[in-house]
């Protein structure tokens, strides 16, 4: 009876990983709310007459401006997706080297993991110019070709059920072995795993991320929808809704091409 008094209590979490996500959810809650002022703004806009008129050429600030844009969505949608992850390596490196260093280890885990994404954003921003200079976009930075936006959408759904994909998606969906294949000493070594989680991550979802174009980078139920899924893949275990998606996607895109309709902008 003595010993059931003094033993401490359970915590589903400990106070370290309590921390991780306290700072997911700060830094995912920030960049949703900028992505949503950005949104509003665009749409005041629009709603002004204000917009940028169709084909109006780029400067450099456009492209920067854009470019932050993207890196802005980026850590909103695919941050959240890498929580078990970050959670698990926490407590391992609590264990390890204690609760201060293993918070800075963590960090730098995080960083190298959003440097990958942030370098597949600044290529997101350069194909968004390209198809902004062809006249391929909505104010919305939605396609407004029918035959690129099916074409798009069948790709996405091919890449779904690839190889490729579900390798990608295996080292995704499991943060232990991801860890057990890929762990590296010290702080540097944080870093060089998150840069390796980060590849793992694009080579599952850029062609998801690609799909931005099709319901359109500004449309925030759009841009909800697509990380919704993403973390949907990583917490189902296996192909179970992968393919589903694929298939859907798949007929979606010959629809799209057939009846030469997108969603709305």
């Amino acid at each position: 009876m003595e010993e059931r008094l003094t033993r401490p209590p359970l915590r589903w979490l400990e106070p370290g990983q309590l921390v991780v996500l306290g700072g997911i959810a700060a830094l995912a809650g920030l960049t949703w709310l900028d992505l949503w002022r950005r949104a509003s703004e665009m749409a005041m806009h629009e709603a002004m007459g204000m917009a940028m008129p169709a084909g109006a050429p780029w400067d450099p600030v456009d492209l920067a401006g854009t470019g932050m844009m993207w890196g802005v969505m980026m850590i909103a949608m695919m941050l959240p997706s890498a929580t078990p992850l970050l959670v698990l390596f926490a407590r391992s490196q609590r264990l390890r080297v204690g609760a201060v260093e293993g918070s800075w280890r963590t960090g730098l885990l995080a960083a190298g993991y959003l440097v990958v994404w942030l370098g597949w954003g600044s290529l997101a921003a350069g194909l968004q110019w390209v198809l902004h200079a062809f006249l391929l976009l909505s104010p919305g930075a939605a396609l407004t070709s029918a035959v690129a936006g099916g074409a798009l959408l069948m790709l996405a759904g091919l890449y779904q059920v690839t190889p490729w994909k579900q390798t990608c998606l295996r080292r995704c969906q499991s943060p232990l072995g991801f860890m057990l294949a890929h762990w590296r000493e010290g702080r540097a070594g944080a870093f060089r795993m998150g840069v390796a989680h980060g590849v793992y991550c694009v080579g599952c979802c850029w062609a998801l991320m690609a799909l931005l174009f099709v319901g359109g980078v500004m449309s925030l139920v759009w841009v909800a929808a697509l990380a919704a899924l993403v973390l949907l893949e990583k917490l189902v275990p296996g192909r179970w809704l992968s393919y589903p998606s694929g298939a859907v996607l798949i007929a979606w895109g010959l629809y799209v091409l057939r009846a030469g309709l997108l969603p709305p902008a």
